[in-house]
């Protein structure tokens, strides 16, 4: 596994991933995540996607 973080290699560390906006692919459906919910919150991204795309599937 390679250390995204490692200052070491030369390299720049990444940016957050969170901070950005990422897709993800269900079948044919596609979800369009942007974090906006606070660093601490009880919540996680796992979890609030999980409701999203159970609230979406029972729309059908």
């Amino acid at each position: 596994m390679q250390d995204r973080n490692s200052v070491s290699s030369g390299k720049k560390p990444q940016e957050n991933p969170l901070k950005g906006k990422t897709t993800y692919r269900f079948g044919n459906r596609s979800f369009v995540v942007e974090s906006v919910f606070k660093e601490e919150s009880p919540d996680t991204l796992g979890s609030v996607l999980l409701r999203l795309m159970k609230a979406e599937h029972e729309k059908l």
